[in-house]
């Protein structure tokens, strides 16, 4: 996946099916953290939050196309972002991920962390429920929502356990 955009997907599926590889073709999305099309500066992640989305097919690809585009002509500010609207409207054929250190998941809980206010948990709790909600499973009862372990820095670290209680929680894989 590219950050925010779609740019190498072309060149990377060429090159997989050359390889005879099946290519899984995605974008770590930036989601702004309200409306898409608000330019207030908050200073807290006016770039938007990540969500790694796949397409698991081609209606999945075509709404990677849309959400891509619509994010440049509708949503940029600092980075192309979609919104909770977009990404209801356009979520079939698609996984998200959330979870690692720039989610809006991890977001909350690593304010959980420095805190201990239960508030961030709750949010931490809201948006993993949100994204359940929206990518429900498909027709094969396959998940399209997973929370994301990731192991490689200490901030990470310290939100994990926080984030497998909440995928149990919440019955996520």
């Amino acid at each position: 996946t590219d950050h925010g955009n779609l740019f190498g997907a072309f060149e990377f599926h060429h090159a997989a099916r050359k390889e005879k590889v099946k290519p899984i073709l995605g974008i770590e999305a930036y989601v702004a953290p309200g409306d898409r099309r608000d330019r207030t500066h908050t200073g807290s992640m006016d770039g938007g939050f990540h969500l790694v989305l796949l397409a698991l097919d081609l209606e999945g690809w075509r709404n990677l196309l849309r959400l891509s585009s619509d994010s440049y002509l509708n949503g940029f500010y600092y980075k192309p972002r979609m919104d909770k609207s977009t990404l209801s409207e356009w979520n079939a054929g698609l996984v998200a991920i959330n979870g690692h250190l720039g989610s809006s998941i991890a977001f909350h809980l690593d304010q959980f962390v420095r805190t201990n206010q239960s508030k961030h948990w709750d949010a931490a709790v809201a948006e993993a429920e949100w994204h359940r909600d929206t990518f429900v499973p498909g027709p094969d009862g396959e998940p399209r929502f997973y929370i994301e372990l990731q192991r490689h820095v200490d901030d990470q670290e310290r939100i994990n356990p926080l984030l497998k209680k909440l995928a149990k929680k919440l019955g996520l894989p």
